[in-house]
């Protein structure tokens, strides 16, 4: 038998994604941790200093007021765990008297304020003996920090109550709704600018390593979410974790412009009708509904147009209407 030929180079084969993160994971290679990544999100604010300096600028309260502080969410990501339907961020109880969901959403959700309140309700209910009264019930909070413009008022801060809707009277002080909109801190006045919670607010939506130095100087409960995201950078577990929330999030956009290049399948088509039909109800614009739903105004111009002469209309109704042109 002739030789083999020496020069002759074995095919290499191409890394798999899992492979690809390990790689990565256990190169020295700096990240640019984000808060705004779920995993970091979830890591960074279990931490008591963090999530006592957070609740304090949230609620504006003092360090003494804040008497007892305890994470009651026991779920734990773990390297082998799937990501769990129905898990909030981070599930507190302050003072054994007030409950509190904090929640990182990164990706726009149009059905986000029923998502809130079934989760507000949830809470408010849970825990409740028969024989109880109603009036033992605990408050709740639902702390939604969004990635996205969910309300149209320019505050990047709002605090949602049940009141009369003539008088403004209270109607109850036990079922609250925080909304923090990362996108408009820009915009925000600059009264809210000197709150304490904008400075919370910009280090969670800061895109690097230097904005976050910067939000964190010279505050010890920032400081120390700060060593927390420096922690995740030095483990190769941490990275790995933080990695595969970031693919999780590349492959979401991903799909969405592949569904994008094929014109959409039908499904996709119903879903985005669907978006824009709710956009439409409340009487937003086609540069609103277009920013919002993060496409370009072009795409959905003959939807919008569709969906406002005919908003009384299912979505499959008006697929048809844009059919037939």
């Amino acid at each position: 038998m002739g030789k083999r030929n020496s020069n002759t180079k074995s095919a290499v084969m191409p890394l798999s994604r899992e492979d690809y993160l390990r790689r990565l994971a256990a190169s020295k290679v700096p990240f640019n941790i984000r808060l705004t990544n779920n995993y970091a999100f979830r890591k960074t604010f279990k931490d008591k200093m963090v999530l006592k300096g957070f609740v304090m600028a949230l609620l504006d309260l003092n360090e003494e007021e804040i008497l007892e502080l305890e994470v009651t969410d026991p779920y734990e990501e773990g390297e082998g765990e799937d990501e769990k339907e129905g898990i909030l961020d981070i599930k507190v109880h302050l003072n054994n008297c007030k409950k509190i969901n904090i929640e990182m959403q990164n990706r726009y959700q149009d059905d986000w304020p029923e998502r809130s309140i079934f989760y507000n309700c949830r809470m408010f209910t849970e825990g409740f003996i028969h024989g109880s009264t109603y009036g033992e019930i605990e408050p709740c909070l639902h702390v939604g920090i969004l990635d996205f413009n969910q309300l149209e008022d320019r505050g990047y801060h709002h605090k949602i109550m049940l009141m009369d809707e003539r008088s403004g009277e209270l109607y109850s002080s036990k079922f609250i709704f925080h909304v923090i909109e990362l996108k408009k801190l820009e915009e925000t006045s600059e009264e809210e600018k000197k709150q304490e919670l904008y400075r919370w607010a910009r280090m969670i939506a800061a895109r690097s390593w230097e904005e976050v130095c910067m939000e964190a100087k010279g505050n010890p409960y920032m400081e120390a979410a700060k060593d927390v995201m420096d922690k995740i950078n030095q483990s190769e577990t941490e990275r790995y974790l933080y990695l595969r929330q970031e693919m999780a999030i590349t492959d979401e956009k991903s799909r969405l412009m592949t569904a994008e290049r094929k014109g959409r399948e039908e499904g996709e088509i119903l879903k985005l009708i669907s978006l824009v039909q709710k956009k439409c109800l409340r009487g937003k614009a086609l540069e609103v509904v277009s920013e919002e739903l993060e496409e370009d105004p072009e795409n959905i111009r003959e939807i919008y147009k569709a969906a406002s002469e005919h908003l009384e209309n299912s979505p499959e109704d008006i697929l048809e209407i844009l059919k037939r042109g």
